[in-house]
């Protein structure tokens, strides 16, 4: 007896201390990445599930905020894209608020001094840095379910039958007991009870299954939040002091939960260890034991359980913030100015572009731009609109240097037909418009981009809708970015709107897009050269020349002028 406990002692010292090696050997090699990856191209690859659940924060505080990025802008801007490219983020908290903080801009004047102080900071302090991205990064993720999807179902949620479990545990005491006395059939009971307890655990672990690895999930944070803490209590400039403070105060509340739930939910990865205690877990229902008193508690404390996600999710933003601005080298903090009603850009780029042109304007008047195809117009528009929301989100700019006020954000880009709806491309457009006009009556300073404006329909009504739509928009104040092939536009509406544009170079049979805004009306058109640099016969390029000169004599500008009038 004496030498299976010797035994038995030294292969769970092996075990343990096999475990530890590995965990030490983990943090360390995460922590040289860390250093050899910082501010490096981010390849995380997002699946559609994850980019489903990473809404998870900012639909649970939906009803909290003012302004939404709606989804058509959303799509427009191919957010999603840049919110792939930005998301240093290390743990599920992370992922969702700063999912939140892009679709919820600041529009109303805000003191940003605390934002700047703890970015700065973590900036400058590299020990801490790494000390919170390791606690966050131990944190992980819910997998492919956000959190809050399941605080939401808590009050669906059904306890198990606690006298039934443990009377299948304590009859393994008279079973045992029997062993000493008649052992074939004390081993027989035991052998008929574990199978007898292992069917009940996986017939009741399936109900309460995504209860319990929202359990594992909230048990892991709040164990590294305690890191969290000790981590931010050692930096001496001490901009997290409230961050640290709160947290601090939410975890006494979880005391309780915490107890022995090590046993129910501890992460103890996939070693020899975790596969032994998921045996005990089946034959001594011990994590099913428990379930009822966490059940009721995370039932009792979800504003708590939120706030703390809410606390290490901003955390791990200004992480990720600090990291992105490295990572993007020429970005500029906006200056918001709620007198200047205009927009001034200086060497501003996209930022999911590779050697991107950077392209300035400074306007206070709405902005109609023309030019030829592929010639820049539609990059331009999402350059200016992604910008003004990075300014208001994450309040930082991919430019020299940005001044402008806040703006509710609208765009009208990149729309489809919508096949399960019936409605033509037209009706897509002309709904996708008016909310932009329906947002004007709003009392609040909106800022629209509109690229081809009614490319749905015909020539005559395109340009005469067009004309009226852009003229309503800018008197009711809303600062507009429109895109146009129309060029009749750039004269109908020249009081309203400032005209620019881009053009080509065409050198003998080659074309050069150079990508640059130039003021004035576009003077030359590409559509017809195109087709001609494609190999198409010559004689569809004069037919279509001559075709143009007839259709520009019918479409004088100066026709649409006396109705606007």
């Amino acid at each position: 007896m004496t030498q299976i406990i010797v035994v038995t002692v030294i292969l769970l010292f092996i075990i343990f201390g096999a475990g530890y090696y590995r965990e030490q050997n983990e943090k360390k090699a995460y922590k040289e990445s860390l250093l050899a990856n910082y501010a490096k191209v981010n390849n995380r690859k997002f699946t559609s599930d994850e980019l489903k659940s990473v809404r998870g924060y900012e639909l649970y505080h939906r009803d909290e905020n003012d302004f939404l990025i709606d989804d058509t802008t959303w799509q427009d801007l191919d957010m999603n894209l840049i919110y792939c490219r930005m998301n240093y983020c290390k743990s599920s908290a992370g992922d969702e608020y700063l999912y939140n903080m892009l679709r919820h801009p600041v529009t109303s004047e805000t003191d940003w001094v605390s934002f700047e102080n703890k970015i700065d900071g973590l900036k400058d302090d590299e020990k801490l840095r790494q000390e919170l991205s390791l606690c966050l990064h131990d944190m992980g993720r819910s997998g492919n379910l956000s959190i809050y999807s399941y605080l939401d179902k808590l009050d669906e949620a059904k306890g198990i039958s606690f006298a039934a479990n443990m009377a299948g545990v304590i009859a393994y005491i008279p079973a045992v007991a029997i062993c000493f006395f008649l052992l074939p059939l004390g081993i027989a009971l035991i052998f008929i009870l574990a199978i007898y307890n292992i069917a009940s655990y996986f017939k009741q672990k399936r109900k309460i299954e995504k209860y319990i690895i929202c359990f594992e999930y909230i048990f892991k944070v709040l164990k590294n939040c305690d890191r969290l803490c000790a981590a931010l209590k050692a930096d001496e400039k001490g901009v997290f002091k409230e961050e640290m403070t709160d947290l601090s105060d939410m975890l006494t509340v979880f005391s309780s939960f915490r107890r022995f739930s090590s046993l129910v939910v501890g992460d103890l990865g996939t070693g020899p260890l975790a596969v032994i205690f998921d045996y005990v877990k089946m034959l001594t229902h011990t994590d099913l034991l428990k379930f009822d008193s966490m059940l009721e508690q995370i039932k009792h404390h979800k504003d708590e359980i939120d706030h703390i996600l809410k606390i290490t999710g901003k955390i791990d933003t200004y992480l990720s913030i600090g990291e992105y601005r490295t990572y993007l080298k020429d970005c500029c903090i906006p200056t918001f100015d709620e007198s200047y009603n205009g927009i001034d850009i200086s060497d501003g780029y996209h930022p999911l572009i590779e050697s991107a042109i950077p392209n300035s304007i400074e306007t206070k008047k709405s902005i109609l731009l023309t030019g030829s195809n592929a010639s820049g117009k539609s990059t331009f528009l999402k350059m200016i609109a992604v910008n003004a929301l990075l300014s208001q989100t994450i309040h930082t700019v991919c430019a020299k240097d940005y001044k402008a006020p806040y703006f509710a954000m609208y765009s009208s880009l990149s729309l489809k037909d919508n096949i399960l709806s019936g409605e033509s491309y037209y009706m897509v457009e002309i709904k996708s418009l008016k909310r932009i006009m329906d947002a004007s009556k709003k009392g609040q300073r909106v800022l629209g981009f509109v690229d081809e404006v009614l490319r749905g329909t015909n020539t005559v009504e395109r340009i005469a809708a067009s004309s009226a739509i852009l003229r309503d928009l800018d008197q009711k104040g809303v600062l507009v970015f429109a895109a146009t092939h129309d060029l009749e536009l750039t004269s109908i509406l020249e009081d309203e709107y400032e005209n620019y544009h881009f053009e080509e170079d065409i050198n003998g049979n080659d074309i050069v897009f150079p990508y640059k805004i130039s003021k004035g009306r576009a003077t030359s058109r590409n559509a017809i050269k195109l087709l001609g640099f494609m190999g198409y016969d010559s004689n569809i390029i004069k037919k279509a020349n001559d075709m143009v000169s007839l259709m520009e004599n019918d479409l004088k500008p100066d026709r649409f002028n006396k109705i606007n009038q």
